[in-house]
């Protein structure tokens, strides 16, 4: 395969500025296409990253381009469809979490990709952390010994991403906090535990502010006429076949002191908790009947920038996915649970 990695874009939204600012970094990839429903919303992001080709529908660009893989910025509603229709057009695939709506899309997006022996990724960024990165290498030593409990979370206190758009219509992102912020978490938690399998979900959510239009964030957009029939607040308790478990807290909005992202693990023989926003990691530990607190400090690395070079590896055949797919299919099988446990006010088993 050629060295020179030719990508297009679908979807031209804030997030993919994160994408194309990464892939100009990457001398091994060349942005060739980008497009949009919103052509206005596309050219102007082909201006700024000097994209040669624009399009207003995905479809043609996947017919017309020669493209390796496809890197898909569009709401959450749209990942499964436009990611089957690039794997079908004889491509990669690299999508925004979450992998989808629900497990159902996601076991067909598997499908396809394996019937077209394509990659398929979703860019879990926070396993790209220097400090993530370093603390899973120490637990792959047994660093902290056996993960018997974790707790995962990210938590605003003002941060409901407008009112009426697409995050808050379930038919077209989902869920609400959960699967947009929470997911992250969950993600990143259950990678450090290396992806213990989950035999029970309980969850609750709950819709406090959003429909009395409360504690937007302050960069949001108000439709006065949209709907709102999503969560603000989530939480879950999840429990593994090994015995370990974990609870998750996810929110847009909620009566706390400040914004708070963490995934917390709890180890026999050690501690350790990453803190996202403050990308601060520590590790929590005895020596000789002592407590011993041991701050992480890597040399700080750009997530972003990591997982398209991972996908670029992995199409030329250098390197694993970071983020199997069969992981992500396991944290969409567990937010599908938790929607159905709040849902029904019953434990779901597996």
């Amino acid at each position: 395969m050629n060295e020179i990695i030719q990508v297009g874009i679908i979807g031209a939204g804030g997030i993919s500025t994160q994408h194309l600012n990464a892939l100009q970094k990457e001398p091994r990839a060349h942005v060739k296409a980008i497009a949009d429903i919103s052509l206005e919303l596309a050219i102007e992001q082909a201006q700024n990253f000097q994209i040669p080709q624009i399009y207003g529908d995905h479809r043609e660009m996947l017919s017309r381009e020669q493209l390796d893989f496809v890197i898909i910025c569009t709401p959450n509603h749209l990942h499964g469809p436009i990611a089957i229709d690039a794997l079908k057009a004889g491509m990669h695939v690299l999508t925004e979490k979450p992998m989808t709506m629900n497990l159902d899309w996601a076991l067909k997006m598997k499908e396809i990709a394996d019937a077209q022996n394509k990659i398929l990724m979703v860019a879990q960024n926070n396993r790209f952390h220097a400090e993530t990165v370093h603390l899973r290498r120490l637990i792959d030593e047994g660093r902290l010994g056996t993960i018997y409990h974790a707790k995962a979370a990210w938590i605003r206190r003002n941060g409901i991403p407008g009112w009426g758009n697409w995050f808050t219509v379930k038919e077209l992102s989902g869920g609400g906090s959960l699967i947009d912020i929470g997911v992250h978490m969950l993600d990143l938690a259950m990678w450090l535990m290396h992806f213990p399998e989950p035999v029970s979900v309980l969850g609750k959510t709950y819709n406090i502010f959003g429909l009395e239009r409360k504690k937007v964030a302050h960069w949001a957009k108000v439709n006065e006429k949209g709907e709102f029939n999503v969560e603000d607040l989530a939480i879950a308790m999840i429990q593994f076949a090994d015995g370990s478990s974990l609870v998750v807290d996810s929110s847009w909005a909620s009566h706390t002191k400040e914004e708070r992202a963490y995934v917390k693990l709890y180890g026999k023989d050690g501690g350790a908790e990453f803190d996202m926003l403050h990308k601060k990691t520590m590790i929590y530990t005895d020596e000789n009947d002592l407590s011993v607190d041991i701050e992480l400090r890597p040399t700080p690395q750009d997530e972003r920038l990591l997982a398209v070079g991972n996908m670029v590896d992995a199409i030329l055949g250098k390197a694993e996915p970071i983020c199997k797919l069969e992981e992500s299919i396991a944290v969409q099988k567990i937010l599908d649970a938790i929607y159905q446990s709040a849902e029904s006010g019953e434990l779901i088993k597996f």
